[in-house]
């Protein structure tokens, strides 16, 4: 029984310290950190994932709203009411536990995965979604409350590593195809900073051109299916062009 009781202590203790978070102090300015132009560390597949999301609410702040036009508001919460497209083995957590923030306080949220795994190979845009309260500075009345949406997270699992990476309106991305090489059916999947029409084309290596597709690209994560039946063995070129930009990446067919 004691051992029974102690191994349940230890369980009990291990969950509710991943659970926990501490601030970076670096950090002195209203916002959430990192940034859209900063990275967080990679995570090795494999070994535990545990990385800190800094969140310093601002107090006062001007918004613009439907009755009053641009104000100046006291900010009373700002709640993370949800966070969507993570891998299935990483979950969140925030201090405090109800990941609701007062205005002018600095707070916390964790991203951690015990362990990545090969299941999830790819990259999974990442949504945080948010609920901020707040009463004009003047007239002390609460405003309707204001949803966001931080979208410009995403996190890419590979083999080697796993790394949280952001993206703006002006990232176009191409991600490598997987598996490589290809022998039946294969995934490629491209980052795209805003909605575009998008030409997906395979090359031979003889500069020939074997596949073209129009896609109409999603701001975020996208993805393509290839099946490689009827591609003779050997090295392919595809690229992505949104009329502006055009990326390429390297496969290998081997039926």
């Amino acid at each position: 029984m004691k051992k029974t009781l102690l191994t349940l202590t230890l369980a009990i203790a291990t969950i509710f310290a991943s659970a926990q978070c501490t601030p970076d102090p670096q950090y002195t300015l209203a916002g959430i950190y990192p940034d859209s132009a900063t990275g967080l560390p990679n995570a090795l597949v494999g070994q535990s994932y545990n990385e800190v999301i800094t969140i310093i609410a601002p107090l006062d702040t001007s918004v613009v709203d439907p009755s009053f036009g641009t104000v100046g508001v006291t900010i009373q919460t700002i709640e993370l009411t949800n966070v969507t497209g993570l891998p299935a083995s990483f979950s969140y957590d925030c201090t405090p536990s109800n990941c609701t923030f007062s205005g002018g306080s600095t707070s916390c949220a964790v991203l951690s995965s015990p362990s990545p795994t090969i299941a999830e190979l790819g990259s999974h845009q990442i949504f945080m979604y948010t609920s901020t309260i707040a009463t004009h500075t003047i007239l002390g009345i609460t405003l309707p409350t204001q949803l966001d949406t931080v979208d410009y997270y995403y996190i890419e699992v590979t083999n080697a590593t796993s790394v949280v990476n952001q993206f703006n309106d002006f990232t176009f991305e191409l991600k490598d195809i997987f598996p490589n090489p290809v022998n039946d059916n294969a995934k490629i999947q491209f980052i795209s900073g805003s909605s575009a029409d998008v030409v997906f084309t395979v090359f031979n290596y003889l500069g020939e051109k074997i596949e073209e597709r129009n896609i109409v690209a999603n701001r975020g994560v996208n993805d393509i299916e290839i099946n490689a039946n009827n591609y003779a063995n050997g090295m392919y070129l595809y690229s992505i062009n949104n009329g502006m930009q055009i990326v390429s990446k390297r496969m290998v067919v081997a039926n």
